[in-house]
This record gives C-alpha cells, sequence and structure tokens, in this order.
C-alpha cells in the first residue's frame, strides 16, 4: 500500500483536542485525519507532517513519553506535538520532549493560545523554503535536500539527496521549472553552500541574500518556539545562544543588503506560511534593515532585533482572536479580546524578560513601542509624538508595508514602490500613525 500523505493530524481521542485540530486544519484548508488511538495509527501507512498526539492518560508521565516516542518511531521527519496535562510539570514536559516530541503544549496552552496554529503552519507549509535554480551548482555535491512542488497536487517532491552531485542535464530541468524548495531544517546549510563561494558578481550578493534571509528565518522559527515554550524553561544559556545567531545572522543580511540593495523579490517570496504577523518578522526585520539604510537611521541591528522579538506575543493570543487578526479584522474583537491584543507587546516583552535575555533599557523600550502611534492612539501605553522613537516608528512603517505587499495564494501582486508612496502619502494626508520629522524622512529618502 503507498504511503497516505496527510498535512496534520490527531492521534487520541479526547473531543475538544479534535475539535480544537479540526478548527486549525479547516482554517489552513489543511488534509487532516484522526486515529483514536496509536496501534491504529501505527498500523496505518500515513505519515502527517503534523501529527498531535494526545496520550490515553494525559497526566501520566509515562504515558505522554510512551505517546511521543511511538509517534516519532514511526514518523521520524514530522513534526510531532504531545499534549499534556497542566499538572505534569516542567521535568516531566522536559522527559517527553526527549522521548521524541518537538513541542509540548499543556493544556491551556492547546486551548487558550495560538501557538497550534504557529506550529501547524510552520511545519506543514512554510517548512519548504523557495530558492532559484541559479542558486545551485552542477557538478558539486550538494549537502542538502532539493525539492520541487507540483502545483495541482500542492505536493513537494525530492528531486535530489543530500549529497547527490547533480548532473548538467538534470540542472537544466531545474531550470525548466523555475522554482525549487528546501526544507528549513536545511537552511543553514543552504548559507554555508552558497556562502563558500565568493561571487561577487549581482546574482552571487542575491543568492547570498536568500541564503542568509533564509537562515534568518529558520533560527527566528526555532527561538520563538524555544522562548514561547511554558512547558519547560530551558537553559538561559540557549535562548541567549538562539538571540546571538539571529543578531549575527542579521548582521551578515545587513551588510549583503547594503551591498545588493535592492532585497525586494528575495524577501517578499521567500516564505509561504499563513499564520500571520509572528512569522513574517524576519521579513519585517529585512525591510527595516533595507528603509533604515536609505534613510541614515542608526542602530539598525538592535532595530532588526526589536523587530524579530515584538511580535512573540501574538502566539499567546487566543485563537478567535488571532485568528481575527489574521483576517484584517480587528475591529470585530470583542472588548475582551482587544484587551488581549492591545497588551501583547507587553507579553512580547516579558517573554524576552523571563528567559533573562540580554536585552538593555532602550531595547525593551523598542519593543513596547512599535504599534504606538504619534496620535496618542496606539498601544499598550498610548504614548505620542517626540516620545516614538525612529526605530519604533520604522518598524510599524515596515509592518504596514508587509501587510498590503505580502505575496500570497489567490491575491494579485501589487507594485512595491507605488505602495510605500501610498503609505507615505496617506500619511502626509492624514497625520496620525507617524511624527512629522519621521514623515519627512521617508518622503525625502523615497522621492515621494
Amino acid at each position: 500500500m503507498a504511503e497516505e500523505r496527510i498535512d496534520f493530524a490527531l492521534v487520541g481521542s479526547d473531543a475538544r483536542a479534535l475539535t480544537r485540530c479540526q478548527s486549525v486544519a479547516t482554517e489552513f484548508e489543511y488534509s487532516f485525519k484522526q486515529w483514536t488511538g496509536l496501534d491504529s495509527f501505527l498500523e496505518s501507512e500515513a505519515v502527517p507532517r503534523v501529527v498531535v498526539a494526545f496520550p490515553p492518560d494525559p497526566e501520566s508521565k509515562q504515558s505522554a513519553a510512551e505517546a511521543a516516542q511511538a509517534v516519532r518511531f514511526k514518523c521520524r521527519e514530522s513534526f510531532v506535538i504531545c499534549a499534556v496535562s497542566s499538572r505534569l510539570g516542567r521535568d516531566t514536559a522536559a522527559f517527553v520532549k526527549k522521548s521524541g516530541a518537538n513541542l509540548i503544549l499543556l493544556d491551556e496552552e492547546l486551548h487558550q493560545t495560538s501557538k497550534l496554529e504557529f506550529a501547524a503552519t510552520q511545519m506543514v507549509k512554510a517548512d519548504y523554503l523557495l530558492i532559484k535554480p541559479g542558486d545551485v551548482a552542477p557538478g558539486k555535491v550538494i549537502p542538502f535536500d532539493v525539492y520541487h512542488l507540483m502545483p495541482l497536487r500542492q505536493k513537494f517532491l525530492r528531486f535530489s539527496f543530500s549529497g547527490d552531485v547533480i548532473p548538467a542535464d538534470k540542472m537544466d530541468k531545474i531550470g525548466e521549472i523555475g522554482e525549487i524548495y528546501i526544507r528549513k531544517s536545511n537552511a543553514e546549510q543552504f548559507n554555508a553552500y552558497v556562502n563558500a563561494n565568493e561571487d561577487r558578481s549581482a546574482k552571487g550578493l542575491a543568492r547570498r541574500c536568500r541564503s542568509q534571509f533564509l537562515a534568518l528565518y529558520a533560527s527566528y522559527a526555532e527561538m520563538a518556539f524555544l522562548l514561547t515554550d511554558q512547558s519547560e524553561y530551558s537553559s538561559f544559556d540557549e535562548g541567549a545562544a538562539l538571540l546571538k545567531k539571529c543578531r549575527d545572522l542579521g548582521s551578515s543580511l545587513l551588510m549583503t543588503l547594503g551591498e545588493f540593495g535592492n532585497a525586494w523579490d528575495i524577501v517578499n517570496n521567500s516564505t509561504i506560511g499563513e499564520f500571520g504577523s509572528a512569522e513574517r518578522a524576519p521579513a519585517i526585520a529585512a525591510y527595516a534593515a533595507l528603509f533604515a539604510l536609505q534613510m541614515d537611521i542608526p542602530e539598525i541591528e538592535e532595530i532588526m532585533i526589536a523587530a524579530l522579538l515584538s511580535d512573540l506575543g501574538l502566539l499567546l493570543l487566543p485563537p478567535g482572536a488571532s485568528g481575527k487578526i489574521r483576517k484584517g479584522q480587528p475591529e470585530t474583537l470583542s472588548e475582551d479580546e482587544q484587551k488581549e491584543y492591545r497588551r501583547y507587546p507587553q507579553t512580547s516583552l516579558d517573554i524576552v524578560l523571563s528567559r533573562k535575555l540580554p536585552v538593555n533599557e532602550k531595547l525593551r523600550e523598542l519593543l513596547l513601542s512599535t504599534h504606538e502611534r504619534a496620535d496618542g492612539k496606539g498601544f499598550p501605553r498610548g504614548i505620542q509624538g517626540r516620545k516614538l522613537t525612529e526605530g519604533a516608528q520604522l518598524i510599524q512603517f515596515c509592518r504596514e508595508f508587509d501587510r498590503q505587499t505580502v505575496v500570497m495564494m489567490g491575491r494579485a501582486r501589487v507594485d512595491r514602490e507605488e505602495t510605500r508612496k501610498k503609505i507615505i502619502l496617506g500619511e502626509l494626508g492624514n497625520p496620525a500613525r507617524f511624527s512629522p520629522v519621521f514623515v519627512e524622512k521617508l518622503k525625502k529618502a523615497f522621492a515621494t
């Protein structure tokens, strides 16, 4: 029997967990299947991309560990989420993770936060990252698997295996395809592979820009999972190391952007996930770096880090609230949801501080201010006027620019230059979000 490929699955009989998983699968149009027990799942031919394992006894350490271990044994490349009782404690959660789970979700996290949506979208479509045929060289060993997308079936097929040497005729076929993909887990290998080739041409700089951005994107996703993991507190050193990796990758990307300049297509097309603002943080950080260079705004690396960290709080929003935000309908938030949403920048800072990440006072202030407005109608504090820094306003500008230009299925591409001008002209005509000094700086830099 052929292997059955499924996007999203639940192994367990809990009714609430089933309803929760079905809602995620329906919203993102994922193929979904439930197995009520481990035995029936293990006997099937299915290998889902994401598996939520709800153990028979979620309050039993042994039951949770066995569920994670069994699913991992069968699904070696899948993303395994294990749902456990909040009463088990962090030591048990750590043990279950070591048994095979990629992510532990406590009761309240599964039902009261948006982490399930983020995990599912990051590990289904956003697990495959777009590269160009010219990014791989014929006759050289490729240290990562290469895939192509079958559009009609929306299925990724492996084109070449890690360790292969791709011959010229196969490269010609790749050229005909036009777009190829790597797994997110291979982003660092891809970056090292590209940077090992000192090509200073425009195409070489484009390759470096793409590989550095994808490495930053992959590291950001890893950091987001770690920092918002409420089931256990991993070592503070681990969080600090991931933040340092993001800083280093951001610094490399910044230098390449300075040489290459126009990184529109690379940033815009490199991620294909569907969660929303949280997963777009690396794109917003890259746009902020690019625009800051053009606007002569200092401390660009700190602005990039703030862009990466400032939206972590979105993952802890209730599912209903994050769904409305994803649809671009913040006006439909209930009063309680609105309070939660307007508090999320503070939640982002709380996440960072709880892991004792090395962030100074200036960066803390920046994290809190990316939704504040010059007219005082922003959040969470309602500050206004001269209290807004250029960095905070730039992140807000880039967030709006990204929202209007991001490539999405079924949405026509827009002219990026015209979109940027439209945002600036709109602010000139009706000042509200940005200070007059910052708007003039935008106008001068982009010749509006």
